[in-house]
């Protein structure tokens, strides 16, 4: 036995090293990551030699323990896995604590040599132990399962290669583009395992495909965490579940050769006695908007506050179960539930590319928006008073233009002269006069139009303008104060109302008033408190507005909407596919008789705006500070068009 000396190690992995690190000085290896090395290298890695049909782990074993040496600085287990009898399928690599199983030999693969697909499965079964997670079983079905190893695998690998950017090129090279199976679900497993490797870099413009990158991205500052894992792979396996493609779980959708078995991922869960069960998880989870309501039968139970438990003083949750009495009733449990949601409802939503619409594709959570300082309307109006008191000048002279003089009658406010002259000579002429010679003063006959605003509560209107440093939110807050003490001057129906999105299944819809509450001091407040975050899924709103709007019986419906961008959302990367659907959202509405206009607050709405609602239907304004006059001014002439 003698001992390798630097450069000789060097020598040997100089240009691995530089492969691992992705060519970056800063991450060259270092002779301290290896300590003293024992045994030869008895070959050049670098060198052209004859590589048989299968390598055997045994030839490979030394040179994997001095890779994986150089990269994490410690040693691994290693040792060979037992091929099963009574099969030819492929061996897969397996994992325990800190041994790595490799098959008994491994071929070339079309794009690396088998030395190389070794080095590659090391990297990956180390990335495995350097960055460990386990889960429960516990409820997951094989479809579930398969998508939290999957996004686990990509978590690993994420980590390792962020530290050896080189490790992704062999992985990639060991990940060919097209699917080895064709079918629907392993191909679709396929390509989001390739996306998730790729990251930014993919093209795949895959939904699930994207879906998945995105929510992974989202969490990238938590990476050390596994429960990212099950968090993203959940969501991912939901989605495909909903696409109806199924998976036979007796068959494992194939992967690529240098990934291992993910048995070591799973433990299987323990019963837990009540008295073992942390109490702060548990607290957390009765606190986290959980609820339950009486259902149609079973036995009644109240969920009491308590300051004990039945579980002994170790644990408290501060609430107990109890039986009270035995009535025909029963508990529904709804989680993650928030204490200010009003309802939930599903909507659909347009898939242009494929003709259709998908059922109960969104989630609209629709709760009283928070309510914030008291004091800003005052301030607001008493700024704008000059503008205030032009406006309800206009709305006067409409209320008046609004009034019809109807003739013809016996008693009346007001004389005809014509019909009274008539009736003069009539009475001269020996002919019976008509009574009729009054007139009175009456409103037109049908009612004020019914008005519902729907304000773009995303992320960008935090974005501070010219005018005054203000951002886009406090200026649409304002001229949403006017037109709606405006709206209100006039005596026509209206409500209000912002949205964000934050994925299909996260529709905030935020209530300031509706049509049927008043614009008082309250819903001035909860005005001033609207806030802005997230993103701008334009078509489910639309739809969700549309709904209370259609309900009001009143010849005349209009629902404005304001925005300060084009559609869009964390979970759709189709530039095309928010806008179409938001086009789509709109001819229903139109279908249904309401009369849909945007106001744009982006200064290059021109090149989307008309393609979602019509030409003529919708205002861009350049210069934010005119939006408080702009808005109110166009409400009036909306208002004065009568049909």
């Amino acid at each position: 036995m003698r001992t390798i000396s630097w450069d000789v190690f060097h020598l040997h992995f100089g240009r691995i090293g530089q492969t691992i690190s992705g060519e970056m000085p800063g991450n060259a290896l270092r002779p301290e990551w290896l300590g003293v090395m024992s045994e030869t290298l008895e070959h050049d890695s670098s060198a052209e030699i004859a590589t048989p049909p299968r390598l055997a782990f045994g030839d490979m074993q030394q040179r994997l323990q001095l890779y994986l040496t150089a990269l994490w600085g410690q040693t691994f287990s290693m040792t060979v896995k037992p091929a099963p009898d009574a099969t030819d399928a492929p061996v897969k690599p397996s994992l325990s604590r800190r041994e790595i199983q490799f098959p008994p030999s491994m071929p070339d693969a079309p794009t690396l040599a088998a030395h190389t697909v070794y080095v590659a499965t090391a990297a990956h079964a180390a990335a495995h132990l350097q960055f460990p997670g386990t889960f429960d079983t516990k409820e997951l079905n094989a479809r579930q399962r398969f998508m939290v190893e999957l996004l686990e695998d990509a978590r690993v690998e994420y980590l390792a290669a962020r530290q050896f950017p080189g490790l992704r090129r062999w992985w990639l090279a060991l990940h060919p583009v097209e699917p080895p199976d064709p079918a629907p679900f392993p191909a679709l497993m396929w390509r989001i395992s390739r996306g998730l490797l790729l990251m930014e870099a993919s093209v795949d413009d895959d939904f699930l495909v994207r879906k998945a990158i995105a929510l992974f991205l989202e969490r990238r500052d938590r990476l050390d965490d596994p429960l990212v894992s099950r968090e993203v792979g959940l969501r991912i396996a939901h989605d495909v579940g909903q696409m109806r493609l199924s998976m036979d779980e007796g068959q494992v959708p194939p992967l690529p050769c240098y990934r291992d078995d993910n048995r070591h991922l799973w433990v299987e869960s323990q019963p837990m006695s009540l008295s073992e069960e942390p109490a702060d998880d548990l607290t957390e989870a009765v606190q986290a908007g959980a609820r339950m309501e009486e259902a149609g039968e079973g036995r009644q139970l109240a969920f009491i506050e308590s300051g004990q438990s039945g579980g002994g003083a170790e644990f408290d949750s501060g609430f107990r179960v109890e039986a009270t009495e035995s009535l025909e009733a029963s508990l529904v449990y709804h989680p993650n539930q928030a204490e200010d949601a009003v309802s939930s409802v599903r909507y659909p939503e347009w898939f242009a590319r494929l003709g259709l619409e998908r059922n109960d594709w969104c989630t609209v959570q629709e709760r009283l928006a928070p309510s914030g300082d008291v004091g800003w309307a005052e301030s607001v109006l008493a700024r704008h008073r000059p503008l205030l008191a032009n406006l309800r000048r206009v709305v006067g002279a409409l209320h008046s233009r609004q009034l019809v003089r109807q003739r013809k009658l016996e008693q009346g406010d007001e004389l005809d002269l014509d019909a009274a002259l008539r009736s003069l000579a009539d009475f001269r002429n020996g002919i019976e006069p008509d009574p009729r010679v009054f007139t009175r003063m009456h409103p037109e006959e049908g009612e004020a139009p019914a008005f519902s605003l729907l304000l773009d509560l995303s992320e960008s209107v935090n974005v501070s303008t010219e005018a005054g440093g203000r951002s886009i939110l406090a200026l649409a807050r304002e001229a949403v104060l006017l037109l709606a003490e405006t709206a209100t001057d006039l005596g026509s129906a209206l409500s209000l109302a912002g949205f964000n999105s934050h994925g299909r299944h996260e529709v905030d819809f935020q209530r300031v008033k509706g049509f049927d509450e008043p614009f008082d001091a309250a819903a001035r407040s909860r005005l001033g408190g609207l806030s802005g975050r997230y993103s701008t899924r334009m078509g489910a709103a639309i739809r969700h507005a549309t709904e209370s709007l259609g309900a009001q019986r009143t010849p005349q419906r209009i629902l404005l909407v304001i925005t300060d961008g084009e559609p869009s959302d964390i979970d759709v990367f189709d530039p095309e596919h928010l806008l179409l659907d938001a086009r789509y959202a709109v001819l229903q509405a139109q279908r249904r008789g309401i009369h849909v206009f945007c106001v744009s607050l982006d200064p290059g709405a021109d090149r989307y705006v008309a393609r979602i609602f019509g030409p003529r239907h919708f205002l861009v304004l350049d210069n934010l500070r005119h939006l408080p006059e702009r808005l109110s001014r166009l409400f009036l002439r909306l208002a004065s068009v009568r049909n």
